[in-house]
């Protein structure tokens, strides 16, 4: 919708010139009323010019700011940047930070026989995605004992962002002197999730929510707000089920992350918040991760001649729609949705020239309040 032509069209109706021309005619007027007589007529003549360097040219930027930038900005649903901030702020809610992605790598080694440390501060890498390899540090040293084959290191991202909550298995390159060491990140691996600064979309529905009056959707809205103060859930990727699953008065809340996957130590800290006495009288409010539905995809690839080999990128192009990770956006699945693979097809093709024919044997995917995630994903050349 053009709501700047709608703010025009409401100074028009309240009698406010907003085009120069209108501009011009109501100071005329207002000089013949007020018998200041001028001989020369002429839009090229001192006077006119004058009139319009001093008068209109002003009065017409002054207008157009007021119905582009001012009068949208009145509104939370319009308002952006520092203009929004006020509205948050005005309701008591901050826009969220940026954070770092906190998690547990599994770091495992071959020669048990003898003591010894990784220290802090070992870099763990990601392969490329999309031409970037992204980096976790450990924060703590981690010490192996005699006999001892596996263990947890604790690391954060190098970076804020949600492009560091990459699903299980991507970080897997450790970089040490240490021989005989292999790293992984599990499905559980976050503590605490990554996140972007908050979009100006999140923050207008938090805002709503914070200020939602009573009603149906009132208990709704307190606890999506609540919930998505948390680092990686955003508002839209919370869902309620409220046919009371333990019984009258209780509820469950389905939570998912834009890249990766919500850990139970993630989980823990929002159900601890909200048991803290964070809810309604009597309410049974448990959050959990979003349920998944394994899929198997198959893919059958031709590419151009003489085009290098874009395999293992469209490969991570479709784990991008599967919210692996973020290298790539593609239009990403989501619970009670139809995932359409004829619009990945496109996608894939905009993305990658390289590609002739892409077919996929799989049909669409109508999910209810599930994600469906890849169990495997074979693509084979034609």
């Amino acid at each position: 919708m053009d709501y700047k032509a709608l703010f025009l069209t409401e100074l028009q109706n309240a009698g406010i010139p907003t085009t120069q021309t209108e501009v011009e005619a109501v100071w005329d007027t207002h000089i013949k009323n007020s018998d200041f007589a001028v001989n020369n007529q002429s839009p090229f003549s001192p006077f006119f010019k004058l009139q319009k360097a001093l008068v209109s040219d002003p009065a017409v930027k002054l207008i157009d700011a007021l119905a582009e930038h001012v009068m949208p900005n009145s509104f939370v649903m319009l308002a952006t940047d520092e203009w929004l901030i006020k509205h948050g702020e005005s309701r008591k809610v901050d826009k969220l930070p940026a954070v770092k992605a906190v998690g547990n790598i599994k770091i495992s080694r071959t020669d048990t026989s003898i003591e010894q440390i990784l220290a802090k501060g070992t870099v763990i890498e990601s392969l490329p995605l999309n031409g970037v390899v992204y980096r976790v540090i450990t924060t703590l040293d981690v010490v192996f004992s005699v006999g001892s084959n596996e263990q947890l290191a604790i690391v954060e991202a190098q970076q804020t962002g949600i492009n560091y909550n990459l699903a299980a298995g991507y970080y897997v390159r450790l970089i040490t002197d240490i021989e005989g060491l292999t790293a992984i990140n599990e499905n559980t691996w976050l503590i605490t999730a990554g996140q972007d600064i908050e979009s100006d979309e999140n923050y207008r529905l938090r805002i709503r929510d914070a200020f939602a009056t009573l009603g149906n959707y009132h208990v709704d809205a307190v606890y999506r707000s609540m919930i998505s103060t948390f680092p990686g859930i955003s508002a839209d990727n919370i869902a309620f089920d409220k046919t009371a699953p333990r019984g009258p008065g209780s509820a469950n809340v389905y939570v998912y992350l834009d890249v990766g996957e919500v850990s139970q130590a993630v989980l823990d800290e929002i159900n601890n918040h909200i048991a803290a006495g964070n809810h309604g009288h009597s309410d049974d409010l448990l959050v959990f991760a979003m349920p998944t539905q394994n899929v198997d995809i198959t893919a059958t690839l031709i590419q151009h001649a003489n085009t290098p080999d874009k395999k293992a990128e469209i490969e991570q192009f479709i784990k991008a729609a599967f919210r692996q990770n973020n290298a790539y956006q593609p239009t990403r699945c989501k619970p009670n949705d139809l995932f359409s693979f004829s619009q990945l097809k496109t996608e894939l093709h905009n993305q990658f020239k390289e590609i002739k024919s892409i077919h996929f044997t799989n049909s669409d995917i109508t999910s209810a309040v599930w994600l469906p995630v890849i169990n495997n994903l074979v693509i084979s050349r034609g």
